[in-house]
């Protein structure tokens, strides 16, 4: 059966009153959870530029202290950067490393600061050579710490380095004469490298076995104890026999083979004739 108009009137506005529902639940939703949901996004979205933002500054940051690093030159340099860099870990590891081995080249070398042109070097004295060692140890110390930091906290995973420093540490412990504490930690690195690293193993258990010679100490003897310096043999009738003047040897040697001026009929030089008055003309 066909509708009537009313019928359809009828259908169409229970239409619009069905579409009207549903939107005045929209927008009674939108007015009570709408302002949770925006500030759920507005906060998202801040979490995203500060995350953003904080990445940027990291690697500016990090890129500085490579800069740094790069420009230093001297181990107070060095420490420097360790100290203002201190969050890049990698940075003041390595600042930490090179200022370790500069001042033990300073140990090596007895000199605080080498001869540049006209200006002489500027020697260690027993103060300040003991503050040098101190310092040195500190710096391996750190840099050790730092790398096993870097690793996660596995100090396997960080062998080259901490290697590195135990080798730095017993060097610094020899100049100190502390031998035993040398060999200990050159036994540590020994131990750490194992049967992973047999190059380490090997060098490390040689470095002790060189640090217990030094321990050994050698006598020296006394003036007594060392033999006489033998002396060649001088003829006095010869003149400068045995003075290892060759020319002159030769020389008399020359004047030996010489013949006699008697044996020619000659007088010699220096004699007058016989029966002349001396400074006679004749």
């Amino acid at each position: 059966m066909a509708k009537t108009p009313d019928n359809r009137q009828s259908q169409v506005q229970t239409t619009d009153l069905s579409e009207s529902r549903i939107n005045d639940d929209f927008v009674f939703w939108l007015k009570k959870q709408g302002p949770n949901y925006l500030l759920v996004a507005l906060l998202a979205a801040c979490a995203a530029m500060g995350y953003n933002l904080w990445q940027r500054k990291r690697v500016e940051k990090s890129s500085l202290a490579w800069q740094d690093l790069q420009q230093a030159t001297m181990a107070e340099d060095f420490d420097e950067v360790a100290r203002k860099h201190a969050e890049v870990l990698q940075v003041a590891m390595m600042a930490n490393m090179r200022a370790g081995d500069l001042r033990l080249a300073q140990i090596r070398s007895g000199e605080l600061t080498p001869k540049q042109g006209d200006t002489p070097a500027v020697l260690l004295d027993a103060g300040t050579r003991k503050a040098v060692q101190e310092a040195a140890d500190g710096n391996y110390t750190s840099a050790a710490d730092l790398a096993v930091k870097v690793a996660g906290g596995k100090r396997e995973q960080a062998i080259t380095v901490v290697m590195s420093t135990l080798f730095g540490r017993a060097a610094v412990a020899e100049s100190r004469s502390d031998f035993d504490g040398s060999r200990k930690l050159l036994d540590e690195a020994a131990t750490l490298a194992g049967s992973r690293w047999p190059q380490y193993e090997k060098l490390a258990k040689w470095r002790a076995g060189e640090t217990m010679t030094l321990a050994t100490a050698i006598p020296i003897p006394t003036a007594a104890e060392l033999p006489a310096k033998p002396v060649a043999p001088v003829n006095p009738t010869t003149p400068g026999a045995g003075s290892g003047d060759t020319l002159f040897e030769e020389l008399i040697r020359e004047q030996s083979a010489q013949p006699n001026a008697d044996a020619t009929g000659g007088a010699p030089s220096g004699e007058t004739p016989a029966g002349a008055a001396p400074g006679s003309g004749g």
